[in-house]
């Protein structure tokens, strides 16, 4: 095995595990799929892909100084816990069925679905977090990675983690297709697990957030 596949791999395991535990993108994606079809849930996580390389390379070029700036500026933690229990509590309570959206808006559903994606990878600090800490975990114990690789190198390894981000996503995305294929209120169900873990998660960053 080169060093060249070597990093492609790293890259692609490295977004696996941080993609894996479920968060505002993924929700998004199985929602998207049960409630419209996994086409429309694929434009979410493609975007979301790009929102996951552009926080890796802002966290390879700035570790330490973004590790300073959340302890700084714990405000941004207390917005996205209040934010996430904000929206558990309204797939549990309030969430109605959605309208089938015309043909003449598939354009405009398809920019949206993009923007929503991107949107919920970009913005997400403890994304951020989790890429500082693999990328020292990385220099640490597996081989140096800083800005000063090779330029192909870099580049595989943030293909790896583009890949690793949009297959997970799409897996998934397949899995909601397969519970909206599901015969009685499996579409309902789904919006009350969406809902608790959406708040489970908020409880659970509250708790570290206090024990800090």
């Amino acid at each position: 095995m080169t060093l060249s596949v070597l990093y492609l791999l790293l890259g692609t395991v490295t977004a696996v595990i941080g993609a894996l535990p479920l968060g505002a993108v993924n929700l998004a994606v199985i929602h998207t799929s049960v409630k419209e079809n996994i086409k429309n849930a694929s434009y979410i996580a493609l975007a979301a892909g790009i929102g996951e390389v552009l926080l890796a390379l802002f966290a390879l070029h700035c570790s330490m100084e973004l590790s300073i700036f959340f302890q700084e500026n714990q405000w941004i933690q207390i917005v996205f816990i209040i934010l996430f229990f904000s929206i558990g509590m309204y797939f549990l309570l309030f969430k109605k069925k959605i309208n089938p959206k015309h043909k003449s808006n598939k354009l405009k559903l398809s920019n949206s679905k993009f923007l929503t994606g991107f949107s919920l990878a970009i913005l997400n600090p403890p994304v951020i977090i989790y890429w500082v800490l693999a990328i020292s975990l990385v220099n640490k114990y597996i081989f140096k990675l800083t800005v000063q690789n090779p330029l192909t190198s870099l580049f595989l390894f943030f293909l790896g983690i583009y890949l690793g981000k949009i297959g997970t996503l799409y897996f998934y995305g397949r899995w909601g297709n397969k519970i909206a294929q599901q015969p009685g209120d499996s579409k309902a169900k789904l919006s009350r697990i969406i809902g608790i873990v959406l708040v489970v998660i908020s409880i659970f960053q509250g708790i570290n957030f206090l024990a800090e």
